[in-house]
């Protein structure tokens, strides 16, 4: 098997294992929301402030998919609409209180999982695998348009 189908297959058993993380962070955060909603809370919490668009773009998602999600979490008390003070017409979400407490917990259980699920790893394994992930996720996003083009030459 080549390295990029060894890396795919790894890459893929992650994103399950993840999947499975987040769920359980989620249930023992107390938090009765999709992981939708909790994957909206944790990306406002990381950007701040933002219009529905930006949030939409930074979740690599369509603005009325987004917005359904949006809609859910306001409606639970995470997230509020506010005039955004550059351009008065357009609106901005931010967090409640409540919504920031959310985040941060489900943050912190989630952490606290990898923590005890890789007891064998140092800070600095973490750290390293970090460092790939982010170079990973860099050139994915960098090189998204070679994706139509590389794919139907080969």
């Amino acid at each position: 098997m080549d390295s990029h189908a060894l890396l795919w297959g790894e890459i893929a058993a992650l994103v399950r294992g993840l999947k499975g993380l987040n769920g359980h962070a989620i249930a023992a955060s107390g938090l009765r929301l999709e992981p939708a909603g909790v994957h909206v809370i944790g990306r406002l919490a990381a950007l701040g402030p933002v219009r529905l668009t930006e949030l939409a773009s930074a979740l690599g998602l369509d603005p009325s998919s987004v917005s359904r999600q949006v809609t859910a979490v306001e409606r639970a008390g995470y997230v509020r609409r506010e005039a955004d003070p550059d351009d008065g017409r357009a609106i901005r979400l931010v967090l409640t209180d409540k919504g920031q407490r959310a985040a941060a917990s489900v943050q912190q259980k989630r952490a606290q999982a990898l923590k005890v699920l890789t007891p064998g790893w140092s800070d600095h394994d973490h750290e390293e695998l970090a460092d790939l992930l982010a170079r990973l996720n860099h050139d994915l996003t960098a090189n998204g348009h070679l994706l139509e083009a590389i794919l139907e030459s080969a």
